[in-house]
């Protein structure tokens, strides 16, 4: 195909200011992010914010900061115009928030933008800017600060509109926005009017501390102030690491949760999960995520936050250095806390004080198995050098199972064989396997399914407290016991309808929510309403009724801020039908309640695992699609072992 040459022009401003607008203002989110970012630049004591159809309908925010004069107005909303930058050298030495002059503008030129602002010299007064069209500036009456008014944002953009996110996954997304700030000045007050309903009302100046609980509710208590090594103190570079970490017991299946400041300014957390994840090292379950709120404080100079239209990312000058400073500091923060079995966020949570008065577990209590001690025990490159021919050397050991028959399984051998550990992608696709309690098979009622062609199987034996050795015809089958039950407990779920009907509790259950889980919840009530969780009209941390498969859950709070997460985190339809979501529930419950890799099992329980195979339609695989059994024949064996007749 050829093409046609067209001259080059110069394109008109409303095209330029379109085009920068998709850059900078690429959803109702990051139009909050712009604003609040200009009232704290602009020395505010307090910020509110009022959010309409998740800010597509109208959005506000206004501040008592020194305002903006008259004179100053148009040129506020013309591009590359701002009080922050004089030259190219202040480039390298950014202090404040806003820095480009880019917002207002961009804003504007995809909206009905209104600008109201009082100096504490002068009378009011405000701008109008109509999708790019700037109206002439008229007096108002206000007090000292400045409000900006946005309405109706990509209407005159279509193709941008297609492609926005739902009201609701908008809404959550604003509260992360100034969730993140409030967290970085406590110094400054904070509300969020969402639909005339508030969802965030923290006055200031109070302490982190207290703002802390604000914004993230009763889980705040749980976290631990982190404190780096003293070594760390005469390290090179000036950069400082503070703020909290929680403790192992508690965790998430997402990582909405950890919170990252560069000089107070909130950034994407992603590439600093890595260093979380070894600083926390063998504590936390692949797939889970810790509750951190992190400031790094540094020089301006060493950080360029001039590399993303966002500003949600940065580059350090140092960042190898920084990276290691933060896992050396989680690291030594949780030398002060005790190894122990996981807490749930059923139980009432404690103070932070509380922490460091937990007794010391004795050797044999909560303890380890040892394929974890031994990689706990492993030097990291802070401490003493290790060689990876000397990791290499030391192999993961496994659980050694005793058969509850009286067949031996493998005689003639001084200690049995050692089974690798599973890999880091098959323990990702447990996310939840190991969050819960398991259930013991025989307690659970027999699934009445269709009867499959699964050959009869006689338990043999365990393998490594994983693995089920039987005998079926002339076949040797070794069966994953978790993968396998949990396929039972997901069929049993999703076909007994009775399992979703709603149930009231004698008393409400408190839960401990964030704000942005608040919001959630408030967000998909009707969602969460079919499926049989009901929330109190006062207070939506009193749980009043729950799905009846999920009564007597010591997993409940947990089991629900998980759901909450996968339901904030679906932007598009697939969870928003009863169906799908109750195809997660079911996924999640019938994970968590599983029996467990490395869980002795009794031969009662293994047989009743192998005769629940016959009635559920694919025994062959589990829930994520791994196989559930190994298949060896005789004849393969004779093959082996050179018996060919």
């Amino acid at each position: 195909m050829i093409l046609t040459r067209s001259p080059i022009e110069q394109l008109d401003d409303a095209t330029i200011g379109r085009i920068a607008a998709g850059e900078v203002v690429e959803r109702p989110a990051q139009v909050v992010k712009e604003l609040v970012e200009n009232s704290l630049d602009a020395g505010s004591t307090n910020i509110s914010i009022v959010v309409e159809d998740g800010g597509f309908s109208r959005l506000a925010v206004e501040d008592d900061g020194h305002g903006i004069p008259a004179s100053e107005l148009i040129l506020a909303v013309n591009r590359h115009a701002t009080s922050k930058l004089r030259t190219s050298e202040d480039l390298s030495n950014i202090g404040t928030l806003g820095f480009r002059g880019e917002a207002l503008a961009a804003i504007g030129s995809v909206s009905h933008l209104r600008i109201e602002s009082k100096l504490e010299t002068q009378e009011g007064s405000f701008i109008e800017v109509n999708h790019g069209e700037v109206l002439p500036i008229g007096p108002v009456g206000k007090s000292i600060g400045t409000r900006i008014e946005v309405k109706d944002i990509f209407s005159s953009v279509p193709a941008r509109m297609a492609f926005q996110r739902r009201p609701s996954t908008e809404t959550a997304a604003i509260v992360d926005v100034v969730m993140a700030y409030a967290l970085a000045h406590p110094e400054v007050g904070f509300s969020i009017k969402v639909d005339d309903r508030i969802v965030l009302s923290s006055p200031g100046p109070t302490t982190p501390e207290s703002r802390l609980y604000d914004v993230l509710g009763g889980s705040s208590e749980r976290l631990i102030p982190l404190v780096g090594p003293e070594s760390d103190e005469s390290a090179p570079g000036e950069e400082r690491w503070r703020g909290w970490i929680s403790p192992p017991s508690v965790d998430r299946g997402r990582s909405d949760d950890i919170h990252i400041f560069v000089n107070n300014r909130t950034v994407a957390s992603t590439p600093f999960l890595q260093s979380i994840r070894k600083g926390y090292q063998t504590r936390l379950m692949v797939g889970r995520h810790p509750v951190c709120v992190l400031f790094l404080d540094m020089p301006n100079d060493e950080v360029d936050v001039n590399v993303h239209p966002t500003k949600r990312e940065v580059r350090l000058k140092n960042s190898w250095r920084v990276l290691e400073r933060l896992e050396r500091s989680i690291a030594h923060t949780l030398l002060s806390i005790p190894t122990g079995a996981p807490a749930t966020d059923s139980f009432p949570l404690g103070s932070v004080s509380d922490l460091h008065n937990l007794p010391t577990p004795s050797p044999t209590q909560n303890k380890n198995p040892a394929w974890i001690e031994a990689a706990t025990s492993v030097q990291t490159r802070f401490n003493q050098p290790v060689s990876p021919s000397t990791i290499s050397e030391s192999p993961r050991a496994r659980p050694i199972s005793h058969s509850p028959s009286v067949q031996e399984t493998l005689p003639g051998l001084d200690s049995m064989p050692i089974s690798p550990a599973l890999s880091v992608a098959e323990r990702e696709l447990h996310r939840y396997s190991r969050t819960g309690d398991p259930v013991s098979p025989i307690s659970e009622p027999e699934f009445r399914g269709p009867v499959t062609d699964v050959p009869a199987m006689e338990a043999l034996s365990q393998f490594a407290d994983t693995y089920i050795l039987a005998q079926g015809g002339e076949s040797l089958f070794v069966v994953d016991q978790h993968a396998l039950h949990e396929r039972i407990r997901y069929e049993r779920l999703r076909h007994d309808m009775t399992s979703w009907e709603s149930q009231s509790l004698i008393h409400p259950l408190k839960i401990e929510l964030s704000t942005r889980q608040r919001g959630i919840i408030e967000n998909n009530r009707e969602l969460l309403n079919k499926l049989g969780f009901n929330f109190g009209e006062e207070s939506v941390e009193d749980i009043i009724s729950v799905p009846r498969l999920l009564l007597g859950d010591d997993r409940l709070i947990g089991f629900i801020k998980d759901l909450l997460s996968d339901i904030n985190e679906s932007d598009s339809m697939i969870l928003d039908s009863v169906d799908q979501l109750q195809d997660e529930i079911a996924f999640m419950k019938s994970c968590r309640g599983a029996v467990k890799a490395n869980q002795r099992l009794e031969l009662a329980e293994m047989r009743r695992l192998l005769a629940d195979m016959s009635t559920i339609e694919n025994p062959w695989a589990c829930v994520h699609g791994r196989p559930t059994v190994l298949k060896l024949d005789i004849s393969q064996l004779d093959d082996h072992f050179g018996r060919l007749g």
